[in-house]
């Protein structure tokens, strides 16, 4: 059994909770990125940023608790195996902690 964290564009949140429940069945402790139902309309900018800063600060604690991380780097935006500007820092975070890194497809040129 592996601890892993799964990073990817929150556009891919329902894709990441079935890879989640995939790799739960077969026995792995898995973390997701906060699912956000922020409001983001209804609230100032610093309120704005805050929330995110905490979701970031949340899922790196997550990626330090993992033993692996699973890019779940699906197309978006025309780019094959997309990974963006968060979730590769993400991956550098686990890359500087040593963690293995694991992508679900090969990224687009």
């Amino acid at each position: 059994m592996q601890n892993i964290a799964i990073c990817g564009s929150m556009t891919f949140i329902e894709q990441m909770r079935a890879l989640c429940n995939e790799l739960e069945n077969k026995g792995h402790r898995v973390f997701l990125p906060q699912d956000d139902e922020f409001d983001y309309q209804m609230r100032n900018a610093e309120a704005q940023i805050a929330r995110k800063q905490k979701y970031i600060d949340d899922h790196l604690t997550k990626i330090r608790m993992s033993d692996a991380v699973l890019i779940a780097n699906y197309d978006k935006h025309g780019v094959a195996g997309y990974i963006g500007p968060n979730t590769l820092m993400e991956m550098a975070f686990a890359y500087a902690l040593d963690k293995e890194i694991w992508l679900l497809h090969a990224p687009g040129a």
